[in-house]
This record gives C-alpha cells, structure tokens and sequence, in this order.
C-alpha cells in the first residue's frame, strides 16, 4: 500500500504492518517518517530493535540469519535497514528479506529516492504488498508556505502568510535549515508569539553573519579567510552537519552542471538554463573559472566520505572535512586528504 507522510500516522494507528518503505529526497520528511514507525513499534511492544546501514561492502547475510534466529529479549524485533545508494546487490538481497519476512519481525527500510520503473520491479513489488510505502515527495513552492505556517504551529509559534514567505525564500526550499530558523524563534520569542513580517525579516538581519548562505557566497567567490571565518562561526552556533553538506552539495552539484553545459551553450547561457538569478551569476561564473570540472568531481567523492562519517560511517573528520572543502572550494589542494592515499 502507497501512502503520503502526513497519511502515516493514520496508517499505524489501523495497526503495525510487517515492512515499512520510506523513500525519498527529502531529508526532513524521510527522517520523521522513520521517526514516526519507530516510536510507534516501541509503543506497542517491539523492544528489540537492530539497525543496519547497507554500503557497497555490506553482508547481507547477517540480516537473513538474524531474521531467522529466534529474539532471546523479545517476542518481536524490528529491523532498521537504511540504504542511501541502490545497487544490484542491495535488489537480491531485498528480494531474500522478503521471502524470510515473519510475525515475529518488523522492517523498516529507508531507501533514496525510487522511480516508478524500479518499483515495478519484481522484490520491490513484493514488499510494497507486505506492508506500507511511504513515497516522500518535495514540497512544491507553492506549498512551502503553508508547510512552514503549519510547522510553525505544531512548535506553538503564529505565522502569518508574508512572514512565512520570507522564511521560505530564506532557505531555499530546504526544509532542515527552515525546521531550524523556526526552532530558533521559538527560542527568541518564546512559545506562543505571533510573529509579523517585520518581526521576521529583523530577526534574518539579525543573523544574517551566521547564515549558510553567507557561506555560500564566501565559498563561490573564493574568499578563504572571510569563508573559514563564516564556517567556524556557523560550526559554533551548531548549525548541523547535515545541513552544511546540504550547502556544499548544491552549490558544487550546481557548478558541474554548468561547467558541463557552459562547454554546449556558453556560460551565460548555461546559468539561464539553470535558473540562476541574474544578480548571483557572476560569482557562480567566478567559481566557474577557478575550479575545473576534475576538480569538481574530487570534490564530490570527498563530499561522499564525509557523508559516511555524518552517518556515523568510516570517513574524514567531520570538522577538518568542511574545512577541507572549503579550502577546495576557494582554489587551494589541503595538505592531504583520504583520497590521496
């Protein structure tokens, strides 16, 4: 059974199903969708849970003897299987849990986004039918105000449509980085306050240096110290690690994109293409004549490791990772990453 996120709540309260798929791009809603699952398997019996995050050296065989032994704490078990890349191997495996799914297990997996030609798919098709899908969508645009306008209200805050819409254009879409500013004028404010445009808009002033779209700019514009300087004082304040990945991963999935087709149509012409604003197409040219396109994409495997240590994965140093990359980003090799060895 395919369901929405804000159908999930409903679908548990019917009843625990034997799998749970969360799928999607979009972090927020996948991670409360999750969030969501566990609580309520906790709340209704299920103690004994085993979490496993399946890479490309993964065995997924402990997971099949694990579904086949027998619980020595609990009469049912949940199963926590994330996968953040898709691989061959991953589909047989899957294939394997399926047919050793049982009552005395639970699953939830949390996968990256699927298309529709992988959910006809023959082991997907099988545990849609066990269970429940949750298929996590982005907010469209349109919708992003009365989503935070909502989220707003569920953390005892008032928004009114203009101040949400500032919100909005301040965090671009992410719903991590707006979760965050709204926990934070909770915290401002104070719980039950009722917050204006103006309120809005001088509270964004306010923090403006703090901003990881000050970063954004520092880092497109190669200006090392003034980037260094933002990153440590965003580190500081606490902003989490995900969402500053977040940020590093736009912008160089951005600059790829349109070194590629800047090569095709020329700069200009690439940053229409993409729907760069007029106003910060210079300093996405800038980055575009300092960094090569190799370069880009030795970003992007470092961006990769530091993802796994995010997740609490082998990886760099999470802090002297950012640093790193900003160093990259601004046009300088560090002294020694995990890919030159």
């Amino acid at each position: 059974m395919k369901i929405r996120p804000d159908q999930l709540n409903q679908s548990l309260e019917k009843g625990l199903q034997p799998i749970y798929i969360v799928s999607g791009d979009e972090v927020l809603l996948c991670q409360e969708a999750c969030d969501s699952v566990r609580l309520y398997a906790t709340q209704h019996g299920i103690e004994e849970r085993l979490r496993f995050v399946a890479d490309a050296q993964f065995d997924w065989q402990d997971v099949i003897n694990e579904m086949q032994a027998l619980s020595l704490f609990s009469t049912r078990r949940l199963f926590d299987i994330q996968i953040d890349k898709m691989s061959e191997k991953h589909s047989k495996a899957l294939a394997q849990v399926a047919q050793h799914m049982n009552l005395d297990n639970m699953v939830l997996l949390s996968l990256p986004k699927v298309d529709a030609k992988t959910q006809k798919t023959k082991w997907f098709s099988s545990l849609e039918q066990a269970g429940t899908f949750v298929q996590v969508w982005p907010i469209d645009a349109s919708r992003l105000p009365t989503w935070v306008q909502q989220r707003a209200k569920s953390l005892n805050l008032q928004l009114d449509k203009e101040a949400a819409a500032i919100l909005c254009e301040r965090g671009e879409g992410n719903l991590l980085a707006l979760s965050q500013e709204l926990e934070k004028l909770v915290l401002s404010h104070g719980p039950g306050a009722q917050l204006s445009q103006q309120t809005i808009a001088e509270s964004v002033a306010d923090s403006s240096r703090y901003s990881i779209y000050d970063l954004s700019d520092r880092l497109l514009t190669g200006k090392l110290k003034e980037a260094l300087h933002c990153l440590n004082q965003l580190r500081a304040e606490g902003v989490e690690d995900s969402i500053m990945l977040w940020l590093f991963n736009r912008e160089l999935t951005t600059l790829a994109q349109l070194g590629h087709l800047a090569q095709q149509k020329g700069l200009r012409a690439a940053c229409q293409q993409l729907r760069i604003w007029d106003k910060r197409a210079p300093i996405y040219e800038s980055a575009n004549q300092r960094l090569a396109l190799n370069s880009l994409a030795y970003m992007q495997r470092y961006i990769a490791l530091l993802d796994q240590s995010i997740k609490g994965l082998d990886g760099p140093d999470i802090e002297l990772g950012f640093r790193n990359l900003t160093l990259m980003f601004c046009g300088i090799k560090p002294v020694a990453t995990e890919l030159d060895v």
